[in-house]
């Protein structure tokens, strides 16, 4: 048969009515089958002290996730079928996982139990998806085309595909896909909530170890979420992230926004020192801080130049300032700039000196700019001030409730600095220093510093802190992330006296109230004597 010929009858077959009804009943089946299956519940299972729910989902991404709210998720490339495996941690019953967690044999157990709750969890899910795929294609073929065997066909046929992919991601199963996790989410800014070793190789008994010690880990992660205390559920709150020393960490912008998703952020405070070396390229980096959706109010640093600040202050959710007051997110805050930069640095003339003197006169002139405003605003006072720098504090001691200040690379929390009645809170560097000395460690054989953040809550109707989380995450090439929560000391009220309260008069004593001796004049008092001695008469009086 010729090319021509050949054409011509493969047009045909295709206007033939046979192939045309057949091609209409798969794609209807297929578009009933996949509705049955996005209808699939997902199948509820506990995993030790964890309740989760666990899901089969028509996917080319072909993987194994587990979400872990609010923290994110974690993939593992675990086999080649187009089936996505997703488990939802939805809830842990902390008294479980505290005894999990203390339990010398509870790991051990749970090894020996877990990987059949999920794998049974993922059979029962599997058999709903063929059931719900089957009843879906069938249906959908019957009201099409009102023929029962069609229907039947098309049914018999969807529950054998889900049935092929089902057992082909069990014949593709790699247990050693487990030790090579991809994080999303926070985790993904921290590494890992879990460090679960490096291994090339795993088999079944490995992969039980692994997935019970992920299981304990994860446990931990939730008991120790569960012992914060409460940051004040019946206040209203503004809810603001302080930030400094990225140096030039293009991640730290990406931890700002995932603590944003998830924590519902008010306001970003960042005090300094974002760059190193004040160059072009660094300051296109800073720009990222305009794709942020939420206020950010900036300090520089002593690594941050005119031309940094110029930048930030461009960005439409941008505050830069410099020896001013502005009011953001409900709260009054003051902040100036370090008056050094690290480009000009002539330490080794004296300038260190001179830079000390000049970060302590920023400090006195911030706190001059406080006082003038809480003067002129008495019913809306500084909440806060920003300063880069910690080591030089007279100045604001004492004239501002609460500072907040960078530089130092290092958190710490000083509550009523010095008896100033100055609350001064340092966080370390965002950024873990990279660009900065963060990398030093490493090359000397120790570990990278973290990158750290700290959230602040306060209270919308008075400004005052309520409480702080500390958020730490391994630095690079480490595996952890904690959240640490403190709350404030509350604020004992002191007691006001009326200017015009009279001070009460000091009763006089009854006669039943006073004792022998007591509270009368010494001119007055009677000392006992013997009850022999004669009491005084009138012959003893010389009254006649």
């Amino acid at each position: 048969m010729t090319a021509p010929a050949r054409l011509v009858a493969a047009r045909r077959l295709l206007r033939s009515p046979r192939i045309r009804r057949r091609a209409a009943t798969l794609v209807v089946a297929v578009l009933g089958a996949v509705i049955g299956v996005l209808l699939v519940p997902a199948t509820t299972t506990q995993v030790g002290p964890l309740t989760a729910s666990v899901h089969l989902i028509p996917s080319l991404a072909s993987d194994t996730v587990i979400l872990l709210p609010p923290v994110g998720e974690v993939h593992f490339d675990t086999h080649t079928a187009p089936v996505r495996i997703e488990a939802r941690v939805q809830g842990v019953d902390v008294a479980a996982a505290e005894q999990l967690v203390s339990s010398a044999s509870g790991l051990s157990d749970l090894a020996r139990t877990a990987p059949e709750d999920l794998t049974r969890a993922a059979a029962i899910n599997a058999l709903l998806n063929a059931l719900f795929a089957a009843g879906g294609a069938a249906l959908a073929v019957a009201l099409t085309f009102r023929r029962a065997r069609r229907s039947l066909v098309a049914g018999g046929s969807a529950a054998g595909l889900v049935a092929l992919s089902v057992a082909a991601t069990a014949v593709t199963f790699r247990p050693q896909a487990l030790y090579q996790p991809t994080f999303e989410g926070l985790l993904s800014e921290a590494a890992n909530v879990a460090d679960i070793g490096a291994g090339t190789l795993a088999d079944y008994e490995d992969y039980r170890a692994t997935l019970a010690e992920f299981v304990g880990q994860v446990s931990a992660l939730y008991i120790a979420a569960d012992s914060l205390p409460s940051a004040g559920a019946d206040a209203d709150l503004v809810t603001v992230l302080h930030v400094s020393d990225i140096h030039d960490n293009p991640q730290a912008f990406d931890v700002i926004a995932q603590l944003d998703d998830q924590f519902d952020l008010d306001l970003v405070i960042d005090t300094g020192d974002i760059i190193s070396w004040g160059t072009p390229w660094e300051n296109d980096m800073v720009a990222r801080i305009g794709t942020l959706d939420v206020p950010y109010v900036f300090v520089s640093g002593n690594h941050d130049g005119a031309a940094t600040s110029a930048v930030i202050a461009a960005q439409p959710n941008a505050t830069v300032l410099d020896n001013q007051v502005t009011e953001v997110a409900g709260l009054t805050i003051a902040g100036i700039g370090d008056p050094r930069f690290a480009a000009d640095d002539d330490s080794d003339k004296g300038g260190w000196t001179a830079g000390k003197d000049a970060v302590s006169g920023a400090a006195f002139q911030l706190g001059d700019t406080v006082e003038d405003w809480d003067a002129s605003h008495p019913e809306d006072p500084v909440d806060l001030a920003l300063l880069h720098d910690p080591t030089q504090p007279a100045g604001l001691e004492g004239r501002v409730p609460l500072v907040l200040s960078g530089h130092m690379h290092t958190s710490k929390v000083e509550l009523d600095r010095d008896g100033s009645g100055t609350d001064w809170l340092t966080v370390g560097s965002t950024g873990g220093a990279l660009a900065s000395g963060g990398v030093r460690p490493v090359l000397e054989g120790g570990e990278p510093l973290d990158l750290t953040a700290r959230l602040l809550r306060f209270d919308a109707a008075t400004g005052r802190l309520v409480s702080y989380d500390d958020v730490t995450m391994g630095g690079l090439g480490m595996v952890s992330v904690a959240i640490h929560r403190t709350r404030m000391p509350a604020e004992t009220p002191e007691l006001e006296v009326p200017a015009d309260a009279e001070t009460p008069a000091t009763p006089v004593p009854t006669e039943q109230e006073v004792a022998p001796g007591e509270g009368l004049p010494d001119e007055e008092r009677v000392t006992p004597t013997d009850p022999s001695s004669p009491l005084p008469g009138p012959s003893d009086s010389g009254e006649g």
